[in-house]
């Protein structure tokens, strides 16, 4: 989850205090995934506003928006 999600290995380099940054952030998202990965499996009916607050539910939406791309056309 770190490793792949948040990319931890390209931090390797970095100094002491940005990796302290780093580590306590990581630490956050790992918490909320694990959180989500099992409230997900136990009521998968629930809805993202209890886990997500309004900003973070726009960010997402439009961060998906921005990984889709649109179909190939061709004139």
């Amino acid at each position: 989850m770190l490793k792949s999600g948040c990319k931890i290995d390209d931090l390797a380099h970095e100094t002491a205090e940005r990796l302290r940054r780093a580590i306590g952030i990581n630490l956050v998202i790992a918490w909320r995934i694990m959180l989500m990965t099992l409230l997900g499996r136990e009521t998968p009916e629930l809805p993202a506003e209890i886990l997500f607050s309004d900003v973070e539910l726009r960010t997402l939406h439009a961060y998906a928006k921005k990984k889709i791309k649109p179909p190939f056309v061709t004139r």
